[in-house]
């Protein structure tokens, strides 16, 4: 089935493409060309002769659906016309294979957001974060699950420095500056201290002004993987926050 779903949408963009206008002639090469592509794709698929290719086979490779005119023959409006309906039933039947698919795939855990949310349901989550992420995630609000994870970590940053007069990037650079920390990953005792603290704390900074400060302005549509990976990273910044020493 995995295999199968990229044929399938080459095939549908085969009948998107074909140009119905540009028949002039019902023995048009092309038409048996692609009736013909369509039917090996089935065969690729199911197998000749098997039950799923005998339920597909007539409604995806009969194209030409209309009707012979023994004496005079057909206009070419209705041989255009019996076309545009006969790839219209074609691409809807791959369509309805395609998504049969996509859900059987979906219900064995092997599509792509089945995998990410198994996934996610593996990480161990800062509580704080799990709470504000974890059903937007679950839904598929993945870019209101990222902003809402950084949201939560501002506010635990707030709540383990005692600054509630700042926020974002002002917040997390003034609460771990190297020069007069608040909150310290280390005792800054020598140089490589200080950058350790300078790094964190640029790494807070960056989190709010990179993930939260853009999905509060704008819409944005992110993927589930990246998202799962966001959120992961600010769980991680949260766990070091609370490891911080006031």
């Amino acid at each position: 089935m995995e295999l199968a779903i990229p044929k399938l949408d080459r095939r549908i963009a085969d009948l998107d493409a074909f140009d119905v206008n540009s028949v002039t002639d019902r023995r048009d090469p092309r038409i048996s060309a692609l009736a013909k592509q369509l039917d090996g794709l089935l065969v690729s698929i199911f197998g000749a002769g098997t039950v799923e290719y005998l339920r597909y086979q007539w409604g995806v490779t009969r194209l030409d659906t209309a009707s012979h005119n023994m004496f005079h023959g057909t206009p070419l409006a209705e041989v255009r016309d019996g076309l545009r309906q006969g790839m219209a039933a074609a691409k809807a039947h791959l369509e309805t294979i395609k998504a049969g698919f996509l859900e059987e795939l979906g219900d064995a855990g092997h599509t792509g957001t089945a995998k990410t949310l198994k996934a996610y349901e593996g990480l161990e989550l800062h509580p704080a974060i799990e709470r504000a992420a974890g059903k937007l995630f679950h839904d598929g609000h993945y870019a209101n699950a990222v902003e809402d994870a950084v949201k939560a970590l501002n506010a635990l940053v707030r709540l383990n420095s005692g600054v509630d007069d700042k926020d974002g990037s002002s917040l997390m650079e003034h609460v771990f500056s190297p020069k007069n920390p608040i909150l310290k990953f280390n005792i800054l005792a020598d140089a490589s201290d200080m950058d350790e603290q300078r790094g964190f704390m640029m790494m807070f900074s960056g989190a709010v002004a990179g993930l939260r400060n853009p999905r509060a302005h704008k819409i944005i549509k992110a993927d589930p993987e990246k998202a799962l990976e966001f959120i992961a990273f600010v769980s991680l910044l949260a766990k070091l926050a609370d490891q911080a020493k006031k």
